[in-house]
């Protein structure tokens, strides 16, 4: 995989393979029990381009068609993939230009750029900057080989965060070796030296940086507002950058992993079944699994456009947007 030149690999692990097993089991089991209530799962996405959309948000024109009665499962994921590209590029032409308009859509011939697809609401996601400072910060706050987390056999924790909030930590407790880390934080404004003792300067700050390091990215609108004055204050410094996509950097990272060339050691299921050039098998049932994965993307992708459109309408309600 490292030889293939000018392809980045895309990074997991134990940790990953495990979620994926559990995602893909959950999506299986609601697959069937929908089917027991009598019910399929892609006509449940189709309804909420077709019905939900128009009926609740007086959104037309969107488009989902559900695979036909005893199509295989081969059959099934050439089809699935397709309508989610169709449904990815439908919604950033109503994003772009505030309706979709099928004639537009058919003159496209790129495939979608998952990370490209604009949100309906400015500066949706918060991101960390290109800052080095902040970075170290992150890094003294939540790795688990920060130099800062152990003092002794009494005083210790995974990340420097617990340390302190499961603690009574004093400044003069830490090591000779550790004081210029506490000293940086403090210069930072994210911990202070109260009468002695460690404390947060302010705990809705610490929750969006740990979002940040362990998400990489935070919904500013569905903070609290203490959580976005703390981002606002973050972003003042240059801490933080703000961008307007559909998706997370990650998510968008994922779903390239899964569907396309972008990773050397990415799934490529997408032009794999679009062109025909997937494994042979003589058992339709060998596509059953790339079915499931199919039907994970896509009911992604419907979670993802709902909260964008409900988030929209809230702001407008509100009067923030």
């Amino acid at each position: 995989m490292a030889g293939l030149a000018g392809l980045d690999e895309y990074k997991h692990g134990v940790a990953f393979d495990a979620l994926d097993s559990v995602s893909l089991l959950q999506t299986q089991m609601y697959t069937l029990y929908l089917k027991k209530e009598g019910l399929d799962l892609e006509r449940v996405l189709a309804w909420f381009f077709v019905e939900y959309l128009p009926e609740e948000f007086g959104i037309r024109n969107f488009s989902l068609r559900a695979s036909g009665e005893g199509a295989s499962y081969l059959e099934k994921v050439r089809h699935l993939f397709a309508e989610i590209e169709s449904v990815s590029a439908q919604f950033e032409l109503y994003a772009e230009n505030g309706e979709v308009d099928h004639e537009l859509l058919n003159m496209r011939s790129d495939p979608v750029a998952y990370g490209g697809i604009s949100s309906l609401v400015q500066g949706k996601y918060v991101y960390a900057g290109d800052n080095d400072g902040f970075a170290a910060v992150l890094r003294l706050l939540f790795f688990d080989q920060s130099r800062i987390i152990y003092i002794d056999e009494n005083l210790n924790a995974n990340d420097f965060v617990r340390l302190i909030l499961q603690n009574s930590v004093k400044y003069a407790d830490f090591h000779e070796y550790q004081v210029s880390a506490i000293d940086y934080l403090i210069d930072k404004g994210i911990i202070e030296n109260f009468d002695g003792l460690i404390r947060f300067v302010n705990l809705e700050q610490i929750r969006v940086l740990h979002a940040l390091f362990h998400k990489e990215a935070v919904s500013y609108f569905r903070l609290t507002k203490p959580g976005r004055e703390a981002v606002d204050d973050m972003l003042a410094k240059g801490w933080l950058v703000r961008r307007s996509t559909l998706l997370t950097d990650a998510e968008a990272a994922y779903f390239n992993y899964v569907l396309n060339r972008t990773f050397s050691n990415g799934l490529n299921l997408r032009n794999q079944y679009l062109h025909g050039s997937q494994p042979f098998s003589d058992e339709d049932g060998a596509y059953y699994k790339d079915y499931l994965i199919a039907l994970r993307l896509a009911v992604t992708l419907v979670i993802k456009m709902n909260d964008d459109i409900c988030l929209l309408h809230l702001l407008k309600d509100r009067g923030d947007s």
